[in-house]
């Protein structure tokens, strides 16, 4: 029940904004964000809702900068610096840790169709540690890794569109990985120039030779969670569209029962 994938269920779903449509040649785009998580309860291994225990919470507050630019008018760069404030209580202690999360770079290219309505995007990254797990809570697992994607984007309608990728990640560091697999579908509808509404759903399998669990939610390997995610996104300006998200968990095992919200801004460069 990965903490730091769980906040990623959200990040993933900012950088669909814009990973599955190319910046342009030389342009760029930024994408500050902040996301909230807080769980009281979990599902354990055979998907039964329980509380984590008296008084027990694991609360976490992540903050991230993601940049994209166009190297060709097919291939962007992209990197995502973030950081991470994890509140860890247990047994009446409460435990906290702040600092650089992981850190990712990566390219992604795309395959526009004729019309430029439908895209199909392949990308890469590579995943770097900013910390080390010396005491808890954790920022994440503390390895390096990789990762490897596809997406689809489509313009159903000029008021519906429709994203879907798939992401495979492997972190290398510890013989128990873990290897992670995470698909998500973003529906949008578009309710005039300036606004619009979107529904995702994401789904995050992760399989590790290591299946103990730990309230320290972040040090955990093996576990499914499913992500349910409400979006309204209203641009200001012509570089400027704020974003708000509001998401839950209807599922899982061995992972955390939360709730959370997401705030970001699309920024595109000039």
């Amino acid at each position: 029940m990965k903490l730091f994938i769980s906040i990623l269920f959200t990040l993933f779903i900012v950088q669909s904004c814009y990973a599955d449509w190319p910046v342009k040649k030389k342009r760029m785009i930024f994408i500050p964000g902040y996301s909230y998580y807080h769980s009281k309860s979990f599902y354990d291994k055979t998907g039964h809702l329980s509380a984590l225990g008296a008084g027990n919470s694991y609360t976490s507050h992540y903050f991230s900068l993601f940049g994209m630019y166009g190297i060709t008018d097919r291939l962007d760069f992209f990197a995502n610096l973030p950081l991470a404030n994890q509140r860890m209580k247990e047994n009446g202690v409460l435990l906290t840790k702040t600092g650089i999360a992981d850190i990712s770079v990566g390219l992604v290219y795309h395959f526009p169709s004729e019309n430029l309505k439908k895209y199909f995007s392949l990308k890469g990254a590579f995943i770097f540690p900013g910390y080390q797990n010396t005491s808890s809570p954790y920022l994440g697992y503390g390895s390096k890794g990789y990762q490897l994607g596809m997406s689809y984007s489509l313009n159903l309608s000029d008021k519906f569109y429709f994203d879907t990728e798939g992401n495979y990640t492997r972190y290398f560091d510890q013989a128990t990985g873990p290897d992670q697999y995470f698909i998500f579908g973003t529906f949008g509808y578009a309710i005039n120039d300036f606004e619009k509404l979107t529904f995702s759903f994401s789904h995050q399998l992760s399989v590790s030779t290591d299946k103990s669990f730990s309230n320290n939610l972040a040090a955990n390997k093996d576990f499914v969670s499913g992500r349910i995610t409400l979006g309204y996104g209203r641009r200001i300006s012509r570089t400027v569209t704020p974003h708000i998200e509001f998401y839950f968990t209807p599922y899982g095992y061995n992972t955390g029962s939360a709730s959370g919200i997401s705030i970001y801004a699309i920024i595109k460069v000039p």
